[in-house]
C-alpha cells in the first residue's frame, strides 16, 4: 500500500506522576504502518519516562504497556506495525509520566497508508 498520510494526535502536557489518554477515529479505511511517539516539551525531559498503552478497538497492541522512547526513532528505526484500521474505528492511547518531577509534552504521529 502507498503512503496517504500522517496523522498528529495533540496528547498536551503530562504532569509528574499522572496519565493521558484519548482516541481518534478513523475517518476512512487506512493502515497503521507506524507510530511514533515524539516529545514537544520546551526543555526535553525524555521519553524513557513515558510509558504506553496503544490499541485499536479491542485489539492491543503494546501488551500492557511500552516505554515511548521504543517509537521515538527516525523513520528507519520504529517498528512497522501494519495495522488494518478501517473507516469508524478508533485509536485509543494511554501514557503515563513516571518522572518524578517534570511534566512532558508528548505528539502521537500515525503513518497512514491506503
Amino acid at each position: 500500500m502507498p503512503f496517504y498520510a500522517f496523522k498528529q494526535i495533540e496528547v498536551g502536557s503530562i504532569a509528574a506522576g499522572n496519565t493521558a489518554s484519548g482516541s481518534w477515529t478513523a475517518d476512512d479505511d487506512y493502515t497503521i504502518k507506524k507510530v511514533f511517539v515524539k516529545e514537544v516539551t520546551e526543555t526535553a525531559v525524555g521519553l524513557q519516562f513515558l510509558n504506553c498503552t496503544l490499541r485499536v478497538d479491542n485489539y492491543t497492541f503494546t501488551k500492557d504497556e511500552v516505554r515511548a522512547i521504543l517509537l521515538s526513532g527516525w523513520q528507519n528505526q520504529v517498528p512497522e506495525l501494519n495495522i488494518p484500521f478501517g473507516k469508524g474505528q478508533t485509536f485509543y492511547y494511554s501514557i503515563t509520566n513516571e518522572h518524578s518531577a517534570s511534566a512532558i509534552e508528548p505528539v502521537i504521529i500515525l503513518e497512514l497508508e491506503k
